[in-house]
């Protein structure tokens, strides 16, 4: 439970039966405690809302217009969970205008339904990391003195071939070691197999999924974050980037150049040439460089988990005064 401002959140867990417990019984306990409104923050609202009026985050909608970058069995989500949710909310938030744009396209929703807030960055990814947190880091991900970051899930939506392609374009002596920061998820092979079939096994690292603990250090460390991903309904990497003090190489696609501004460079998702040309000035002009940081960290400033939160809060008090 945490209360702020005057607003009590309660988290429930998924008790009982699989489908029972989240879609029935949970909803029945929020009632019976008291609550005022029931928020779905990934996407959905369980099936009974027990009378009680709904909120719900739609992170981004890519599954509908991509399915081919997603696993095949999530059919009752796409076709049952989120569309009745959506159809059922009472307000419907959006991390960017580009995810409000598909939900009103896809679902029939009016804007007045649909509420923007953008989410934040957490000030640990600004603190310079200490001289000893970064030799500690560096020594538990065997980090190169100079690499380039991208991290994701290892998965077709993040168009980690994309990278590795431009990668390639790069004459030897000239390219920097990436090193990827995310668990494989589904699909992952062609990943795998192009990191071979390009001859990149000695410029490619695969270190895993990394925690609040180490990605500051492991972003400020980094070159530049590469983020040519094929769509994002917000892009928080992007954003981590900025805070960090790194710069970035980014796709053009979904909610991305709205995160970014004009403080990334951006290009076409599957235009490696674009890419390996971006990582290329980007290493070798100090003056580009140095503009690209200066950006990414005004740009970071203007998003906060603190203005999240309070627009949070004016969604929920406009509900439940309603």
């Amino acid at each position: 439970m945490h209360e702020s401002h005057g607003v009590t959140v309660t988290a429930y867990g998924e008790s009982g039966p699989r489908l029972l417990g989240p879609q029935v019984l949970s909803p029945l306990r929020m009632r019976r405690d008291g609550a005022q409104l029931i928020h779905g923050p990934a996407n959905s609202l369980p099936l009974l809302l027990a009378g009680l009026p709904g909120v719900v985050t739609i992170h981004d909608l890519a599954i509908y217009e991509h399915p081919e970058w997603f696993p095949g069995d999530q059919w009752f989500a796409t076709k049952v969970i989120v569309p009745r949710s959506v159809h059922r909310a009472r307000m419907i938030i959006c991390p960017s205008h580009a995810t409000k744009a598909a939900t009103m396209r896809l679902f029939g929703v009016e804007a007045a339904r649909c509420r923007v807030i953008p989410h934040g960055v957490e000030t640990e990814f600004a603190l310079p990391a200490s001289p000893s947190v970064r030799a500690e880091v560096q020594a538990r991900y065997a980090l190169p003195e100079r690499y380039l970051l991208q991290v994701g899930t290892v998965q077709p939506r993040k168009n980690y071939i994309t990278t590795l392609r431009a990668l390639a374009r790069i004459p030897t002596p000239e390219r920097i070691p990436l090193i990827v920061v995310g668990g494989f998820g589904w699909n992952y092979d062609p990943v795998v197999d192009a990191v071979r079939n390009l001859d990149l096994t000695s410029s490619v690292r695969f270190v895993g999924y990394a925690g609040m603990p180490d990605l500051p250090a492991l972003y400020q460390m980094a070159q530049a974050l590469v983020f040519p991903s094929l769509h994002e309904g917000f892009g928080l990497p992007v954003l981590e980037a900025f805070a960090a003090g790194t710069p970035v190489i980014a796709s053009n696609a979904g909610a991305i150049p709205e995160v970014a501004g004009d403080a990334a460079l951006l290009a076409a998702p599957e235009d490696d040439e674009a890419l390996a040309d971006s990582l290329l000035r980007l290493v070798s002009d100090r003056e580009l460089r140095d503009r690209q940081v200066a950006a990414g960290r005004a740009r970071a400033a203007l998003y906060s988990w603190s203005t999240s939160a309070a627009a949070h809060r004016a969604v929920y008090e406009s509900i439940v005064s309603a």
